[in-house]
């Protein structure tokens, strides 16, 4: 800073080392403020997976405990509990009046077949991948209790891929006696 005739100035060159400081701390703020949104949506989005496949979680386990032996062979054919295919399980919901139901994949969607309508379990806004069912327990020559285990993955266009898994195991006792 010099002196003219008792009056302060700045010179030229201070005042653009001010200016390149003051511009580098907004780029940092900015960049900061930028970062925190992006961090903000993938947790938005990630919520929004947690909770559409809570759900759909929820309503497989349900209607998967109430599943019974398709003694007829109407639903099933082979008068077991379950019939699982590659991405897809049928079964007879004794709950719902012997009801013939499926659950399966299509078009990054889990659905829900209940012998009247095709429901989505999940929306368009997550996609869905590798919905898999495994059968465990399901020959009469063994004493285990049938049970099914779920396994797929999910995510959004900005949210990591998640998977998730769970075991469902019939509510009626289903071994040889």
């Amino acid at each position: 800073m010099q002196k003219i005739s008792g009056q302060h100035a700045f010179t030229l060159v201070e005042l653009l080392i001010v200016a390149g400081m003051f511009s580098i701390a907004i780029t940092v703020v900015a960049s900061l403020f930028v970062s925190s949104l992006r961090i903000e949506k993938s947790v938005l989005d990630t919520k929004t997976v947690l909770g559409q496949v809570s759900y759909a979680m929820e309503y497989m386990s349900r209607a998967l405990r109430m599943a019974e032996k398709d003694i007829n062979g109407i639903c099933i054919g082979s008068k077991e509990n379950y019939e699982v295919g590659p991405d897809s399980i049928t079964f007879i919901n004794a709950l719902q009046d012997g009801a013939c139901q499926r659950f399966y994949l299509e078009d990054g969607k889990i659905k829900f077949n209940n012998g009247t309508e095709i429901l989505d379990l999940t929306s368009g806004n997550i996609t869905v991948e590798n919905l898999k069912f495994n059968l465990h327990g399901e020959s009469q020559m063994d004493d285990f209790q049938p049970f099914v285990t779920i396994y797929f993955e999910a995510h959004t266009k900005v949210s990591p891929v998640l998977a998730f898994q769970t075991s469902v195991s019939q509510r009626n006792p289903d071994i040889k006696r």
